[in-house]
């Protein structure tokens, strides 16, 4: 698995454990129980993954606008690499790479009805282009030199704590202004639509793509979006305290109406997400409120 340090990586970590899984994070920085990510690229090393779980990635969207051009640095480069190496051994090839793409940005706003796979894809902003730039690698690729590859366009997972500092995840940092009493952030006038997924759903979809022996490109997301106004009404009320909100201009490069179907990954897998955004936001509230 790549992107190691990540707090989603360490999820996924922890999910699938020994005995019935042997994970081994790959970090660029390497240190206690990561592997630097550079040998990964090693036949040797390839020829002992049976699946690799491909997180590692240099931006988020707010950041890929503050460094332009980062992704093209790190990430294409060695996803490029990543998949000679794969295909130059015949016993490589038969290794599993699944890519964590992303759900909204790569489609860009929805065209008055939820995305599907088969749309045409418009990212509005940096980090959109390169995801979708390196899932066009991937689809080129596979084929060509007998990969197998999955292609997940995750929407927003949650449930999970997140640092202060990172410019990504609304309920967990709505809840932590709310029992802290810190004000809000809030881009826009709260009616952008977003689909956010619990992570237990999130790791069961995750345990099936490998079960199912999946390929191909496929939303993993909840299949319902709710403006933001509504999931900071939810987190006032499961946290028991207002949230005072701060509004400014939304970015030009954040999508304001993200609407993804599940479709295809429920026909594939029978897959069913579980808990709803008010169970999800009740779950990481009493978590959240519990430390």
């Amino acid at each position: 698995m790549t992107g190691g340090r990540g707090r989603l990586a360490s999820l996924v970590s922890d999910h699938f454990r020994a005995p019935a899984y042997n994970v081994k994070p790959y970090s660029r920085t390497a240190g206690p129980g990561f592997t630097a990510l550079e040998s990964l690229l090693e036949p040797d090393v390839l020829a002992t993954a049976g699946t690799i779980f491909h997180l590692a990635w240099s931006s988020l969207p707010a950041t890929s606008e503050k460094h332009p051009g980062i992704e093209q640095t790190h990430d294409l480069p060695f996803l490029d690499r990543l998949l000679t190496a794969l295909a130059t051994n015949p016993e490589t090839r038969k290794t599993r790479l699944v890519f964590f793409s992303t759900g909204g940005a790569v489609y860009g706003n929805a065209p008055g009805r939820a995305n599907h796979e088969g749309d045409p894809c418009h990212p509005i902003g940096a980090y959109g282009r390169f995801k979708l730039a390196a899932e066009q690698m991937i689809n080129e690729r596979a084929p060509r030199d007998g990969l197998t590859c999955t292609v997940l366009r995750i929407s927003n997972p949650y449930g999970y704590p997140v640092p202060p500092s990172r410019a990504q995840g609304l309920i967990p940092h709505a809840l932590r202004c709310s029992v802290s009493n810190q004000p809000f952030n809030l881009w826009g006038d709260g009616t952008t639509r977003k689909d956010f997924l619990y992570y237990t759903d999130f790791l069961s979809a995750l345990e099936l793509v490998m079960a199912a022996h999946l390929t191909g490109t496929y939303n993993l997301c909840a299949g319902r979006s709710h403006q933001i106004s509504e999931v900071i009404k939810r987190v006032e009320t499961e946290a028991g305290h207002p949230i005072t909100q701060v509004h400014t201009p939304a970015p030009a490069w954040d999508v304001h109406d993200s609407r993804l179907t599940n479709a295809k990954f429920r026909a594939a897998t029978g897959w069913q997400p579980q808990v709803d955004l008010a169970e999800g936001i009740r779950r990481s509230a009493a978590g959240y409120l519990e430390h």
